[in-house]
């Protein structure tokens, strides 16, 4: 075999390992595209997910809130009004401000006091009318304990008489 021959089969040889090569490479970038459009997608979805889980737990939240409100206003004011307090303490107020603003402080305090005092009243009014006073919280508390009190006391019994093997009332 001359040496043109054997340079054309190592060319051939060289073009083939290269194509293999070249086969092998277009193979793997394929591959990794579609492993990254797999974790694309999958990433993307959970995504979504996690983005539809977090609107529907901030309706969620949003109408337990307004629930929450609607059955105890007097509540949801009460802590408003602490929360307003807190803030506005926590601010410091200038002397322009105190010029200004020391009358209106006492008119809202006066109010404010006033506003208490109306709904502590009209709350007051519903339990009552519907009967539900301190005295007859603790007559039903009274009651509670000696009904309690009077099963006990019958239960030990039976059970010395059962003991004893008589079955005396």
């Amino acid at each position: 075999m001359s040496v043109k021959d054997k340079a054309q089969q190592a060319g051939d040889k060289a073009r083939e390992t290269a194509g293999k090569a070249k086969a092998k490479a277009s193979k793997a970038a394929g591959d990794l595209r579609d492993g990254a459009s797999r974790a694309y997608e999958t990433s993307r979805a959970s995504a979504v997910r996690a983005y539809d889980r977090t609107r529907q737990g901030a309706r969620t939240g949003a109408r337990k809130t307004g629930e929450g409100i609607e059955n105890n206003p007097l509540v949801a004011l009460g802590g408003g009004l602490a929360l307003g307090l807190i803030i506005g303490a926590l601010i410091p107020r200038s002397r322009r401000e105190q010029q200004l603003l020391r009358d209106v402080g006492s008119n809202i305090n006066t109010r404010a006091h006033s506003a208490f005092d109306a709904a502590r009243e009209a709350g007051q009014r519903q339990l009552e009318q519907r009967g539900l006073t301190a005295d007859a919280a603790e007559n039903a508390v009274r009651d509670i304990a000696r009904g309690v009190g009077e099963a006990a006391r019958s239960s030990a019994e039976a059970g010395a008489r059962a003991a004893r093997g008589t079955s005396e009332a």
